[in-house]
């Protein structure tokens, strides 16, 4: 690796980082229904607006130990964590797509999928502001698409984008009614099901339906272990979009060698 490629990576995931700082303030504003432009960021203990140094990604938190400058009190260590694995996954997505239109594309997509991974495993909804975001945002790659500029989708019809948005979606939703049909109560969500709508205009149907079967292949693992190892009611709810989220990364960097290896 030269001096370029080093500055080159070090540029991506410090953009990665300041727009996991903007998706923190999302991941926190967007349920509570706060404006996630104003008021700027503050200490949620004392109420004390944050300087700019107290906002730079991954390394004020550090530097000011996890600790309110002017209260004391504990930061999460969460805030750093998303930076960082935004910084992470943008590098990961620059070397498996490279200097080109798609990139960007896959940037916004997952940074929607970071929002909807933490909201969810918070507080157990994905809210309908974040799919219609998502929505109008898959916008883009359709028009890509038809421009002959996006290779993520699988086949070359000019309908692609239309089968991205309704077969995943039209799946989940099966899989939302036949569960309610015969355990009297749904196994996942509406925002579970609605989800899947953007993601299929980013990568089509046929990674989509991959990333389905991975979401509920982690999301039984996990299961078991809840019910087995950590001895937990098996009726108690827990959150699937984490599970979905990890099931389209892995269908995204990984899913054309599983496919090779497969068939």
């Amino acid at each position: 690796m030269n001096l370029y490629e080093i500055i080159l990576i070090l540029i991506i995931f410090i953009l990665g980082s300041v727009i996991g700082s903007f998706l923190n303030v999302c991941i926190y504003r967007i349920p509570a229904g706060i404006s996630i432009v104003t008021p700027r960021s503050r200490c949620g203990s004392c109420g004390r607006t944050l300087s700019s140094f107290d906002l730079i990604p991954i390394l004020s938190w550090i530097f000011l130990r996890g600790k309110c400058r002017t209260c004391g009190a504990a930061i999460s260590p969460r805030y750093a964590l998303v930076e960082a694995l935004q910084g992470f996954l943008y590098v990961a997505v620059f070397y498996q797509f490279g200097l080109n239109v798609v990139t960007p594309v896959m940037w916004l997509f997952i940074s929607i999928l970071t929002v909807v991974f933490f909201i969810d495993l918070d507080h157990q909804i994905i809210p309908n502001k974040v799919v219609l975001f998502g929505l109008v945002s898959g916008l883009i790659p359709a028009v890509l698409y038809w421009m002959g500029h996006y290779p993520i989708y699988r086949v070359d019809v000019w309908y692609e984008p239309f089968l991205g948005l309704s077969v995943p979606f039209l799946l989940m939703l099966g899989v939302a009614l036949i569960s309610v049909l015969f355990f009297k109560q749904s196994g996942i969500g509406m925002g579970d099901v609605k989800i899947y709508a953007p993601i299929g205009l980013f990568i089509g149907w046929k990674l989509s339906l991959m990333s389905i079967w991975f979401a509920f292949f982690f999301g039984g693992l996990f299961g078991l272990l809840w019910i087995f190892v950590f001895k937990r009611d098996k009726k108690e709810m827990i959150p699937f979009a984490p599970f979905i989220v990890i099931g389209v990364l892995v269908t995204l960097f990984w899913g054309d060698g599983i496919m090779q290896w497969l068939y």
